[in-house]
This record gives C-alpha cells, sequence and structure tokens, in this order.
C-alpha cells in the first residue's frame, strides 16, 4: 500500500481528470518521444499527472491501479486517442 501522502495525490488528481486534461498530457508524453512499441504507456502517464517522473514502480502501479477506472471511461471520450489494457 502506497503513503497517506500519494493516497491523497491520487485523490486530487482523479477530481481534476478530465478527457481534454488527459489529452493534453498524453500529447505532451508522445512530443517528448513514444514508448517501446508506441504511444504513452499507463504507468508512465501516472508518473507524469503526479508529478513525479522518478516515482517507484510499486507507487506508480498502486496509483494506476486506482486511477484505471477513470483512464478507461475517459479515453472512451476521446475518439483520437485509444487505450489498451495490459494482461
Amino acid at each position: 500500500m502506497a503513503d497517506r501522502e500519494l493516497e491523497r495525490q491520487v485523490e486530487r488528481l482523479q477530481s481534476v481528470m478530465t478527457p481534454a486534461f488527459i489529452k493534453q498530457a498524453v500529447e505532451t508524453l508522445v512530443h517528448q518521444g513514444e514508448d517501446i512499441g508506441g504511444g504513452v504507456n499507463a504507468i508512465r502517464l501516472v508518473r507524469h499527472l503526479l508529478g513525479d517522473p522518478g516515482l517507484g514502480d510499486v507507487e506508480a502501479t498502486w496509483a494506476y491501479d486506482r486511477l484505471k477506472p477513470a483512464f478507461a471511461t475517459i479515453f472512451d471520450q476521446i475518439p483520437s486517442l485509444y487505450y489498451f489494457e495490459g494482461d
């Protein structure tokens, strides 16, 4: 489980996540360079949105697990982007 500060950051992020907000974040990351296989990896997006590119894998995965339902809903609303769910 993540620490309380990370929980608060994720809660704040959830409150501001809109299709426009996520689209802008993805476009920023794509401009910086695509990940292996193309596009933007969800963990990289989480780190970017939380403002912590060095966030550890365990913490980033924890945050992603909480944000995943919102990502799926938001990406459904952005026809120019698509979202792959991993195994």
